[in-house]
């Protein structure tokens, strides 16, 4: 059965809290079996099993947190290993100017390098509100997490395990 891990560093509860409303979203797709990790419960060789890789980060600087970017790189030891498997992030940020954007794609970047298919966050036809309509390259919210974030980050996770269920 194909696999999803979907994990991420959150300091204050913040992001785990969008990662657990993905994992929920992506267990909704039939056919797949979704993990939702505690950060310090995954290392990256654990990172080979799973067919679908979802990771996500807080913004500090308009980077990733430095927990998740040491666990980045800790990813050279399976060079080769995540060829082919799907990829995609997710950030929280304090305001909406945070450098997420620049969060998502410094996971996005690595993702690549390791020759995975990334999936972006597309334009929700569930979403009514305008200003949180699809993160493009990745879900992202800022502020405090709203409904509509939660929402957001179900149809995510939802997308990124249909994405799966096709490539496996």
């Amino acid at each position: 059965m194909p696999s999803i891990l979907v994990t991420c560093y959150s300091r204050t509860g913040k992001t785990k809290i969008l990662a657990e409303s993905i994992g929920k979203g992506a267990k909704e797709v039939d056919g797949i079996d979704v993990d939702v990790l505690a950060f310090n419960r995954v290392s990256a060789s654990d990172l080979v099993r799973y067919d679908g890789i979802i990771l996500g980060s807080p913004v500090y600087f308009g980077g990733v947190a430095a927990e998740l970017k040491e666990f980045i790189d800790d990813t050279t030891f399976v060079r080769g290993k995540l060829v082919g498997k799907v990829g995609a992030a997710f950030t929280t940020a304090g305001d909406r100017t945070g450098g997420k954007e620049t969060a998502i794609l410094s996971i996005v970047q690595a993702m690549l390098i390791h020759g995975m298919i990334v999936v972006g966050d597309p334009i929700s036809p569930e979403a009514n509100n305008d200003e949180h309509n699809g993160g493009h390259y990745g879900l992202a919210a800022d502020g405090q997490l709203t409904e509509n974030d939660l929402r957001q980050a179900e149809h995510f996770g939802r997308y990124v395990a249909t994405v799966v269920s096709r490539m496996c």
